[in-house]
C-alpha cells in the first residue's frame, strides 16, 4: 500500500465530527451553563466539534419550529434539538426523533418500555416513570428529559404585600383566601395613575390549567376497560398506578384510550374561578378599608347592607375583579411588576431573575407560593415541566462511528452536570432562594440555605411529601390544537370586555366535544368506517366538478370563434418559444399542486414514509363542523373585503377625478400608504386597535364622549377591523388604475353632460362606470379569488380570534399544518376550497370571453 494513502486514510479517521446543536449553545456567550459543558466536552474530546444550527428565522406565528421543520424536510436540520415535552409524541409521530435504544437499551420483555434490568445507560435508571413514558412508543426511547424541572408557581412581591397589612411570610392556601388577598392588593387607577391590581391574568391555557389541577381535576384522562367485568375507568393524565377503586384489578396491560376532559365539574369550576378573579363585584368599606363581595341583586339595587350599617353601591366605588387581563399591546409584566401594577403573576422559578433583578426588583423582596387549591379538601399545585433533548432522524443516517460522537454530545446536555452548573448561576446571581435545598446541599451550599425563606424550604418539604402536587400539562393528542381552542373559544371571551356575561360552561362542553372529534385526538376506525361509502361519494363528485370544469375551460379556450381566418401556424416554433414559461408553471404550480393531492391520501410525514390512508382525510374534514364555520367566516370576510375593499378604490377615483384642486396632493396622500410594508401597516393598526384607554382609536373616542372599545377582541368589530387596515393600504393603488382609465376616456362627454346639466352622480353613473366595467369587472374577478387566499393580516392582528370570529379557511389550513402538523388533513381542505374556486373560475373565464377590450385612447 502507498504510504500517502495510509496518511490519507488516518487524515480521514482523525477528522473532527460535527455535531450541530439546534437550541442551548451560544459561542459568544461561554458563561452559559450548556454552552460552557459543551466546550468542556470539545476540550476532552478533540474528536468532537460542536457548532450551533442556525435555520432561516421567520416572522409571526411560524417561531422557531416552523424554520426546524423546513430544515428537516431539507435535511439540513441539526443532530440534536430541544423538544418540548407536550409535543414530543407529535414529533415522534412526524418522525422527526431517532430513537436512542443503541445507547439507551432494548425493550427486551416486550412491555413497550425500557426496564431498569434491560437499561445500558445507568443515567436511565435516574429517569422518572412519567417522563420515560412520555418520550417511549413501543418500546423505542425517543428522549431523554433535562436534568432539572421548571417549577411554575405564583411569584409576587413582598413589599407590596406587606404594605397591604398581609403576611408575605404566610401565602394564601384556598381560592377565598387568594382572592382576600388580591383584593388587599388592588387598587383602583386615580389622578391618572394606572393603579395597582393584584393579578396579571391571561388567556393561556397553560396558565389556566393550574387552576383546573388545584381543583382535583385532570384536563386529559385515561380510560381503561377492565377485561373482567367491561367496566370503564377513568384515570388521571399522570397516573401510573391502574388499580381500579371498586375490585381492586390492575389494568396495567390494558392500553389507555385518551380523551379530553375540559367539561368536567373541576375544569368548570375552574373556568368559574377564572371568571370570578376578572368580574366578582366588591366594595372597599370605608369605615374598616375591608373588601366587601357583592351579589350582582346588590349592584343593581345600589346597596348592600353590612353589620347593620348601609354603604351605597355606585360607579365610583364599585370594583370589577382583581386582575388586571393581559390583552392587547400591553403585556409587559415585567416592567408592572416592578412598577407595582400587577403584585402577582404566574412564572417559571428558574427565569425570576428576568422579572426580578433586570427589572429592579431585589431577590429578597420576591417571594413564590404554588397555586392555592380550590378548598381544604384539595391539594395545591405546582407545575412541573421538563424538556427533551432528542437527535433528529437525519442522524441515523450518519455512520455508527459519528452516532457515537453526536451521543457524547447528547450525553453533555441531559447530563446532571448541566443542571448542576444552571444551579450555580442561581446562586451566583443572588437567587439561591429558588434554587432546590436538596441541590445546594449535594453541591455542598448549603450555607445558602439561609437565603431561602422558611416558607420556600416548607413547600419543598411538602411537594417531597406530596402534600402539594406537581403536574403537568397534556402531552399526548394535539395539545396545541386544543390550547388554541381553550384560549380562542373559552378563556380570551371571559377575559374580553363583555366576558361578563359569557356563558363559559357551554364553551367548555363545546371545546371539549371538538377536541374529542379529531381536533386533539385522532378519531377512531370503526368511525372512519362508517362513513366511508360517503366519503367515496364525496370524492367522485368533487372528481367529476374539477374535469368537467378543466374540460369545459380547455374546449372554449381552443375552439375558434365563427368566421376567424388564422394566419399559418408554426407549433414547433410556439412550443419552444412557451416551452420556459410552461415548465416554470409546470414546477411551481402543478408538481406542488399534483403533490397536494397526493397527501390528501396520506398520513403525510416531513421525515421518513408517509401511510396511505385512502379517504380518511376527507371523512375528517367532512365530519369537522369547524370546517363549515370557517366556510362560514371566509364568506363573511369575502363578502366585507369586496364591499370595502373593491368598491372604495372606485369611489376614490371618481373623487379624485372631480376634484377641483390639489388633485395630485390627494393622489399622493392616498397612494403613499402603498409603499410601507404590509406586516408595518398591519402592526401599526394593532397598536391603534389597542382595548385599553391607551389606544389611539380608544383616546379618539374618549375625545368624543364615546365608551371605550376591545376592537379585535369584540366579535362584532373584530372582522372589520382585520379588513380596515388593507382597505386603508391598497385603496389609493388600485384607484389609481381607474383614474388611468377615467382619463383616458373622451372628454367631451364629461363636457356635454356639464352643459346638459347632469350633476356629479348623474355623470358617474350614466358616463364613468359604463365606460370603467370592463375593469372592475376584471378587478372583481381578481379580488375575489385573492380574498378566498387572504390571510395576512388576520394573521398577525387576531389569529383567528376571538373565538373563530376570524379563523378564515386559509387561517385555519396554515394552523393545522404548521401548528399541529397535520398536513394530509390541511391539504384535503384546501383541496375543498380548490374545487369550489375552479367551479367559479370557469364561470370568471365565460364571462371574460364576452368583453371588448380597446386600447386606451381608441375610439
Amino acid at each position: 500500500m502507498c504510504p500517502n494513502s495510509v496518511v490519507r486514510g488516518e487524515a480521514k479517521e482523525n477528522k473532527p465530527v460535527t455535531v450541530t446543536v439546534g437550541q442551548g449553545y451560544t459561542p459568544n456567550r461561554p458563561e452559559r451553563p450548556t454552552t460552557a459543558a459543551l466546550i468542556d466536552l470539545m476540550r476532552r474530546d478533540p474528536q468532537i466539534r460542536i457548532r450551533p444550527w442556525g435555520g432561516i428565522q421567520l416572522p409571526g406565528g411560524g417561531g422557531w419550529r416552523t424554520p426546524f421543520m423546513m430544515a428537516l424536510a431539507g435535511e439540513t436540520a441539526p443532530d440534536i434539538y430541544y423538544a418540548w415535552f407536550h409535543v414530543i409524541q407529535n414529533d415522534i409521530r412526524q418522525n422527526f426523533l431517532y430513537p436512542l435504544n443503541e445507547w439507551v437499551g432494548e425493550d427486551l420483555n416486550g412491555n413497550g418500555l425500557i426496564d431498569d434490568d434491560e437499561a445500558l445507560w445507568d443515567e436511565w435508571k435516574r429517569v422518572p416513570d412519567l417522563w420515560r413514558r412520555v418520550a417511549t412508543v413501543d418500546g423505542k426511547v425517543y428522549g431523554i428529559p433535562v436534568p432539572t424541572i421548571s417549577y411554575y408557581g405564583l411569584i409576587y412581591r413582598k413589599d407590596l404585600v406587606a404594605q397591604a397589612g398581609l403576611n408575605p411570610e404566610q401565602p394564601p392556601e384556598t381560592w377565598d383566601d387568594f382572592f382576600y388577598w388580591c383584593q388587599k392588593l388592588t387598587r383602583p387607577a386615580e389622578d391618572g395613575s394606572r393603579g395597582q391590581r393584584a393579578y396579571a391574568q391571561f388567556d393561556f391555557p397553560w396558565f389556566w390549567l393550574p387552576w383546573v389541577q388545584a381543583a382535583g381535576g385532570s384536563p386529559v384522562v385515561q380510560d381503561r376497560v377492565s377485561p373482567t367485568t367491561g367496566r370503564v375507568y377513568s384515570f388521571p393524565m399522570e397516573e401510573l398506578n391502574f388499580i381500579t377503586p371498586d375490585t381492586g384489578e390492575n389494568l396495567r396491560d390494558v392500553e389507555s384510550t385518551w380523551r379530553a376532559n375540559f367539561d368536567s365539574p373541576e375544569a368548570i369550576a375552574a373556568a368559574e374561578w377564572f371568571h370570578r378573579l376578572r368580574w366578582a363585584p366588591w366594595i372597599v368599606d370605608p369605615v374598616t378599608g375591608e373588601p366587601v363581595n357583592l351579589t350582582e341583586k346588590q349592584v343593581l339595587a345600589g346597596r348592600v347592607e353590612v353589620d347593620g350599617r348601609v354603604i351605597a353601591v355606585d360607579e365610583d366605588n364599585l370594583i370589577r375583579g382583581v386582575t388586571r387581563p393581559m390583552i392587547g399591546q400591553d403585556r409587559d409584566v415585567a416592567s408592572m411588576f416592578a412598577r407595582g401594577e400587577i403584585a402577582l403573576f404566574q412564572s417559571d422559578v428558574g427565569q425570576l431573575d428576568e422579572y426580578g433583578q433586570n427589572a429592579g426588583v431585589p431577590s429578597d423582596l420576591i417571594g413564590m407560593m404554588p397555586f392555592p387549591a380550590m378548598d381544604k379538601n384539595h391539594k395545591r399545585v405546582f407545575q412541573g415541566h421538563r424538556h427533551y433533548w432528542g437527535m433528529t432522524s437525519l442522524v441515523g443516517q450518519r455512520p455508527k462511528k459519528e452516532r457515537d460522537k453526536v451521543w457524547e454530545a447528547y450525553k453533555v446536555l441531559v447530563s446532571q452536570e448541566v443542571g448542576d452548573r444552571e444551579a450555580y448561576d442561581m446562586v451566583l446571581s443572588g437567587n439561591a432562594m429558588f434554587v432546590r435545598p436538596e441541590t445546594l446541599r449535594r453541591l455542598g451550599l448549603s450555607e445558602y440555605l439561609q437565603d431561602i425563606p422558611p416558607t420556600v424550604l416548607r413547600f419543598y418539604d411538602e411537594v417531597d411529601a406530596g402534600q402539594i402536587w406537581v403536574r403537568t400539562e397534556p402531552f399526548t393528542g394535539f395539545w396545541l390544537s386544543a390550547s388554541d381552542l381553550l384560549q380562542n373559544n373559552v378563556l380570551s371571551f371571559i377575559l374580553s370586555t363583555t366576558g361578563r356575561e359569557f356563558d363559559y360552561v357551554r364553551a367548555l362542553k363545546q371545546t371539549t366535544i371538538e377536541a374529542n372529534r379529531g381536533m386533539m385526538f385522532e378519531m377512531p376506525q370503526e368511525e372512519l368506517d362508517q362513513y366511508r361509502p360517503t366519503a367515496r361519494v364525496l370524492f367522485g363528485i368533487a372528481l367529476l366538478v374539477i374535469f368537467t370544469c378543466l374540460f369545459l375551460i380547455v374546449r372554449e379556450k381552443y375552439e375558434a370563434p365563427a368566421g376567424s381566418s388564422g394566419g399559418k401556424a408554426r407549433p414547433l416554433l410556439s412550443a419552444w418559444m412557451l416551452a420556459p414559461a410552461l415548465i416554470t408553471i409546470g414546477v411551481w404550480s402543478y408538481y406542488p399542486l399534483i403533490r397536494g393531492a397526493v397527501m390528501a391520501f396520506q398520513e403525510y410525514r416531513i421525515a421518513g414514509e408517509s401511510e396511505w390512508v385512502g379517504l380518511n382525510n376527507i371523512i375528517l374534514v367532512a365530519r369537522d363542523p369547524n370546517f363549515y364555520l370557517y366556510i362560514q367566516k371566509t364568506l363573511k370576510f369575502v363578502a366585507l373585503t369586496m364591499t370595502f375593499g373593491f368598491l372604495t378604490p372606485i369611489v376614490l377615483a371618481l373623487l379624485l377625478t372631480e376634484v377641483p384642486r390639489g388633485k395630485i396632493f390627494f393622489r399622493t396622500m392616498f397612494f403613499l400608504p402603498q409603499m410601507t410594508s404590509g406586516i408595518v401597516v398591519a402592526l401599526m393598526w394593532k397598536m391603534m386597535y389597542d382595548p385599553t384607554p391607551q389606544g389611539l382609536l380608544n383616546q379618539l373616542l374618549d375625545g368624543l364622549g364615546l365608551p371605550a372599545q376591545a376592537w379585535l377582541q369584540d366579535p362584532f368589530w373584530a372582522m372589520f377591523c382585520v379588513i380596515l387596515p388593507g382597505v386603508w393600504a391598497s385603496a389609493g393603488m388600485a384607484s389609481l388604475l381607474y383614474i388611468a382609465a377615467l382619463h383616458s376616456f373622451p372628454e367631451d362627454l364629461y363636457e356635454s353632460a356639464a352643459l346638459d346639466g347632469a350633476g356629479f352622480l348623474k355623470r358617474a353613473r350614466h358616463i364613468a362606470l359604463p365606460q370603467l366595467m370592463p375593469l372592475i369587472i376584471i378587478n372583481f374577478v381578481g379580488t375575489f379569488i385573492a380574498s378566498f387566499q387572504n390571510m395576512g393580516h388576520i394573521f398577525l392582528l387576531t389569529f383567528g380570534g376571538p373565538g373563530k370570529e376570524t379563523t378564515v379557511i386559509g387561517l385555519a389550513i396554515w394552523k393545522l399544518a404548521y401548528n399541529d402538523l397535520r398536513f394530509s388533513t390541511a391539504t384535503t381542505m384546501a383541496w375543498f376550497l380548490g374545487v369550489a374556486l375552479i367551479g367559479f373560475t370557469y364561470f370568471q373565464i365565460r364571462f371574460l370571453r364576452k368583453l371588448e377590450f380597446r386600447r386606451a385612447g381608441d375610439n
